[in-house]
């Protein structure tokens, strides 16, 4: 049986989801490696935040450019909600954008310039995001896992349904194609290069 457009939707955005939580975690696993508040460290944390705002934030799918977020109906634990916003306004005005006004429900923004006068001039530097507040550096891990396990059940679901349609090629890799019928549904696999992604 061909899977319908929708459950190849749903195939790429569990996959997809999951893939980025799974990031998360690992980025902020090695925060406690590096120093605090060094370079590394500072790429780490936008790095986890991006990652794990990526399944909540919106996406395009074929084969009609369909908007969609991923996880959009999908909650957190309650005791963990507010977490989850954190993570989702950090995204939108500290990392994935820089806001000079204060999010939704905050009275103040980190992104500010910072002026030094010295005796013979002055410098302007902006302020960044130094270091994780304890408690969302140990509640974003327990997110991810939540958000995972939602993937993996929905993932486990369409695995079984499919299963013997898919099984009927040859051992190899195979890309998963979001198409309309009569197009092919999954095909060899073939590596790009980076070219390949570029804006014509």
């Amino acid at each position: 049986m061909r899977p319908t457009v929708e459950d190849l939707q749903a195939i790429w955005l569990f996959t997809y989801s999951r893939s980025s939580l799974l990031d998360a975690a690992g980025f902020l696993a090695e925060l406690d490696k590096v120093a605090p508040g060094s370079l590394q460290y500072r790429a780490l944390i936008d790095a986890a935040v991006v990652a794990y705002a990526r399944p909540f934030t919106v996406c395009w799918l074929p084969p009609k450019r369909k908007k969609v977020v991923p996880l959009k109906d999908v909650f957190p634990p309650h005791h963990l909600a507010k977490f989850h916003q954190h993570a989702l306004i950090l995204r939108d005005t500290m990392i994935g954008h820089k806001d000079a006004t204060p999010a939704k429900g905050y009275t103040a923004t980190p992104n500010i310039v910072l002026v030094r006068i010295y005796p013979d001039n002055f410098s302007l530097n902006g302020a960044m995001i130094g270091e994780m507040e304890p408690a969302l550096k140990s509640a974003l891990p327990e997110l991810c896992a939540y958000f995972v396990k939602h993937c993996e059940g929905n993932l486990s679901r369409l695995r079984k349904i499919y299963l013997s349609e898919l099984m009927k090629n040859p051992p190899g890799q195979y890309e998963l194609v979001i198409s309309e019928p009569p197009s092919d549904w999954i095909v060899p696999f073939t590596p790009r290069h980076g070219d390949d992604f570029r804006v014509p």
